[in-house]
């Protein structure tokens, strides 16, 4: 368990009420993980959501030479593992702690034990890992666009 107050200000429980803000950390866990921990491996199975309260991770794939390629920093207050957490499908890429970090971590079957007793709550958290999600997407689109163009302008010589 979590003592409310401390995660009042975390942006990805902004929605919630006091109230609900005491439900959610009744079921949060707290972990510390040291500069260069793997917090989590590329295809390894995963059902916990992470909220990173203080530091630094950095979001790897394996390139193929076998070094890691960052794909995206994230820093307080952003959540990862959301994919994971929601099919219970392996991670897609490796997370490492750039520097001392504290996660809170939310477990799926704790979650979902949820649903029946404070369905708002779970309504709001699903909504902000939506949010999430569509921010990962549009970043991804426009990444996407930006080296097409870039290809594209190399091929016309531009």
């Amino acid at each position: 368990m979590v003592d409310p107050k401390n995660i009042r200000t975390i942006p990805f429980f902004a929605e919630l009420d006091d109230d609900e803000l005491a439900v959610v950390a009744g079921i949060l866990h707290r972990k510390e993980f040291k500069r260069g921990d793997t917090v989590c491996a590329e295809s390894e199975k995963g059902s916990k959501l992470y909220v990173l309260k203080k530091g630094e991770v950095k979001a790897c794939r394996v390139a193929p030479d076998g070094e890691l390629f960052t794909l995206v920093v994230m820093k307080d207050g952003d959540i990862f593992g959301e994919m994971g957490f929601l099919d219970d499908r392996p991670h897609s890429a490796t997370l490492v702690a750039i520097s001392d970090i504290e996660v809170l971590t939310l477990d799926r079957k704790e979650f979902e034990g949820l649903v029946e007793s404070h369905p708002w709550v779970v309504y709001k958290l699903l909504k902000n890992i939506v949010y999430t999600v569509h921010a990962i997407v549009r970043s991804m689109n426009t990444r996407y666009m930006d080296m097409l163009n870039y290809m594209w302008g190399r091929k016309r010589g531009y």
